[in-house]
């Protein structure tokens, strides 16, 4: 979670002239609701504040009954993958599911509090900010088995095991199964999908896909930081931007060594 402290006080009474210091707490909100969005666009779009496009609205009676059709520009967001920062740190980009559940919570004037977050169906992400043991929801993880860096079974573009259900898939194949080989210790280690293969009375056996209850899953998306990196970098412009829009000023020019209203 990112955390900014803003000098409420600094702002109203040091920046702000008296006549516009009421507007105080609305401006900052606006700012940071504007800043969140933008950092948020940033990480899931390559547009950081996505496209317009031209819809077809219809109006409706209680009845149902059509009593209007008009076109509105209607802003439309880009969620392919590979088009956001975020695609850079996971592997084979973000699905536009992830993207999707990347949410804002938005401040107002009684209370300036904004966060970043993802919703909670999309609870793998937190494994994927800050690592950890990661815990499936309801069946256990499947783990590929690699092999000088080449896994045994095949791997879809995001590095997840390909199909919808692997598991029954591939042990309809013969001579393999989901267990433990015979003769060897029952341990979670050992369990998982098994495959036979050589020739000869003494066929080897190897594990293709490890079944466990948990695995230990490095952080990847430094969220934390990018966001960080981008308010404080553009915060201050687009508080003087909520400023403008908060008086309807268009040409505000305050005395050397202050900024926006110039307050004394």
């Amino acid at each position: 979670m990112m955390t900014v402290h803003i000098n409420m006080d600094a702002i109203r009474y040091g920046m702000m002239h008296p006549e516009y210091q009421r507007h105080t707490n609305f401006m900052v909100s606006r700012a940071i609701n504007m800043t969140l969005y933008n950092a948020r666009e940033k990480q899931v779009s390559k547009r950081p504040f996505g496209e317009m496009r031209t819809v077809l609205r219809t109006v409706k009676d209680d009845g149902g009954k059509i009593i209007d059709q008009f076109e509105q520009r209607r802003r439309v967001q880009n969620y392919k993958p590979g088009s956001g920062e975020i695609d850079n740190y996971i592997k084979g980009s973000a699905t536009s599911w992830t993207k999707r559940g990347f949410m804002v919570a938005g401040s107002n004037k009684s209370n300036l509090t904004g966060s970043l977050y993802f919703q909670e169906d999309r609870y793998y992400m937190k494994w994927m900010i800050y690592g950890g043991t990661a815990l499936p929801k309801r069946r256990k993880t499947k783990v590929p088995i690699f092999d000088n860096g080449r896994s045994r079974v095949t791997l879809n573009a995001f590095g997840g095991i390909k199909g919808r259900d692997p598991i029954k898939r591939l042990k309809a194949a013969q001579k393999r199964w989901v267990g433990h080989p015979r003769n060897w210790p029952q341990t979670p280690a050992n369990y998982g999908l098994w495959e036979r293969y050589g020739r000869g009375k003494k066929p080897k056996i190897r594990k293709l896909i490890a079944l466990d209850s948990q695995r230990i899953q490095r952080p990847q998306y430094p969220a934390h930081q990018l966001t960080s990196d981008y308010f404080n970098l553009h915060f201050p412009r687009i508080l003087r931007k909520a400023f403008l829009e908060a008086t309807k000023l268009k040409d505000f020019r305050s005395p050397a060594g202050r900024q926006f209203g110039g307050g004394f």
